[in-house]
């Protein structure tokens, strides 16, 4: 059986150049100079005293992205309603638009029975969508604003920043479209 002896932990090697003041730049010599070579008895010499340590050993604990993520879920969340309710509020508008078009651009209010679901619909469904979609819609923007600022869910903040503007677009576009599609008189009348 032989005997290894046991390693004696060497000291770290340092760097005994001067070191320039706050403010100053360092000399070039010692700029193009290379830090001295680790001891290779101590594993962990060399990344002590390379200089992407120090850089790691500073950097500050990550941010959660709480922030950003939930920006993100109350866009989301305002395209999908705005959506639905742009379908939904399209199709119970087709026909007063039809019998505006076909009425000469004028719609006979007696002819609109206070009991039609439609009219209802759409009144509850407007109201819904303007002050619901609207506060929700602000409340994803500045918080998706403030994420992106404090970095804490940046990447969520800025898809949140976007997707609360372009809902009321993409509403709008929605709105029009099952509008037109579900009164074909228009494209008659106009045509």
């Amino acid at each position: 059986m032989s005997h290894i002896p046991p390693i004696e932990p060497s000291k770290p090697v340092r760097d005994e150049r001067p070191r320039p003041r706050f403010g100053e730049y360092a000399p070039e010599s010692q700029q193009q100079q290379s830090p001295a070579a680790p001891s290779q008895e101590s594993p962990f010499a060399a990344t002590s005293h390379t200089p992407s340590a120090a850089v790691f050993h500073n950097a500050p604990p990550a941010l959660p992205k709480t922030l950003g993520v939930v920006a993100f879920i109350a866009a989301l969340v305002v395209l999908v309603f705005a959506l639905v309710l742009s379908v939904v509020a399209g199709l119970a508008f087709a026909p007063l638009a039809g019998q505006m078009i076909t009425d000469g651009g004028t719609i006979d209010q007696s002819a609109i029975s206070a009991d039609d679901p439609g009219v209802a619909a759409f009144g509850v469904l407007s109201m819904a969508f303007f002050v619901g979609g609207t506060l929700l819609g602000l409340w994803a923007l500045v918080q998706g604003l403030i994420a992106t600022l404090k970095k804490r869910g940046r990447a969520f903040g800025i898809v949140a920043i976007a997707l609360a503007v372009a809902t009321p677009v993409i509403s709008f576009v929605v709105f029009y479209g099952v509008t037109f599609a579900s009164a074909p008189e228009i494209f008659s009348s106009v045509g």
